[in-house]
């Protein structure tokens, strides 16, 4: 590509109101070597949360990549189509709210290879790498089940999406595993990066009982381990440690390491399928305890986490 023609693209992007960016990773890893990746996130790259760790996957794949934040939804096609026109060998949305878009431009550019990050499913173009949410649900329900003294749990999500969803019925499941007493509650914000929003979400939940909190959102998460840590209660981390974010609160966290979702799209065989990561691939687990967490409720989740290992759950479709 040109300087002119970069130059020009980024004024284009810049009108759009997107943030575009790229740039040259340094030396290639195996199995990425002349494949050019573009990728679109929902948010910022330094989230320190789902869009930061996917564009850690991106930069150890390329020499030279690109990548566009805060891809909404109406523009997803637009930037699908304007990657696809520059003759990017594969264009990956990150996020599950990207399979519709992804699906649409697919269809109009069949020589090229379309990803999704937690998507739901597959085209003859078109693969979806997974994180279990379901794995990761059943692991943090164990947790907050056991830690509990109402017996109010919540979780604070961002929309009513297929991983959203699994990983609700995986928490509950690990509840009912360890608690089946405790009762579980669940709002939906609307938004993934709302910060306002999820610490007010919390902060309701909190007042009906709730004395253990997750969380599955983006960047909004600061807004419920906030709430957490100023009411006194417990909070679990996703995607890794978050105890920064609530000090007091953060009792352990879900580990799920979204990089490889984008680093797998780069450097795997792209077959039109869903593949699936929890913790059979190694790719799921739990840890970060605080000093809260004794270490017979440790022991309890490591037994039902190396249960997972042989008989993985799969994300629903």
């Amino acid at each position: 590509m040109t300087r002119r023609m970069l130059m020009t693209l980024s004024v284009l992007f810049l009108i759009m109101g997107l943030g575009f960016g790229s740039f040259g990773a340094g030396a290639q890893e195996e199995g990425a070597a002349g494949k050019r990746v573009a990728v679109l996130f929902p948010g910022l790259v330094d989230d320190q949360s789902w869009n930061q760790a996917g564009f850690e996957g991106l930069t150890r794949l390329e020499e030279e990549g690109a990548y566009t934040e805060r891809v909404n939804q109406s523009q997803q096609v637009e930037v699908f189509r304007n990657y696809a026109q520059q003759g990017y060998d594969i264009v990956v949305g990150h996020g599950g709210e990207y399979m519709d878009a992804a699906l649409q431009v697919a269809a109009e550019y069949p020589d090229l290879q379309f990803v999704v990050t937690n998507g739901n499913e597959g085209a003859d173009n078109v693969t979806s790498f997974t994180l279990s949410y379901r794995d990761m649900g059943i692991l943090a329900g164990a947790l907050a089940g056991l830690m509990t003294e109402s017996n109010k749990l919540a979780i604070v999500a961002g929309q009513e999406i297929p991983v959203a969803l699994g990983a609700v019925e995986g928490f509950q499941e690990g509840v009912a595993r360890v608690n089946p007493e405790a009762e579980v509650n669940v709002t939906y914000t609307g938004s993934w990066e709302d910060v306002d929003k999820a610490r007010e979400a919390a902060l309701a939940l909190i007042s009906d009982g709730a004395d253990v909190l997750w969380h599955v959102l983006d960047a909004a998460d600061a807004g419920v381990l906030s709430a957490a840590d100023d009411e006194g209660v417990m909070a679990i981390g996703l995607y890794g440690d978050q105890s920064a974010l609530a000090p007091n609160a953060h009792i352990g966290a879900i580990i799920a390491d979204a990089s490889e979702l984008i680093y797998a799209a780069g450097s795997q065989p792209l077959d039109g399928q869903v593949h699936d990561e929890g913790i059979a691939a190694g790719v799921v687990s739990i840890g970060h305890y605080s000093e809260a967490v004794p270490q017979e409720v440790q022991d309890q989740i490591a037994a039902i986490e190396e249960e997972l290992k042989s008989a993985p759950v799969a994300t629903p479709a």
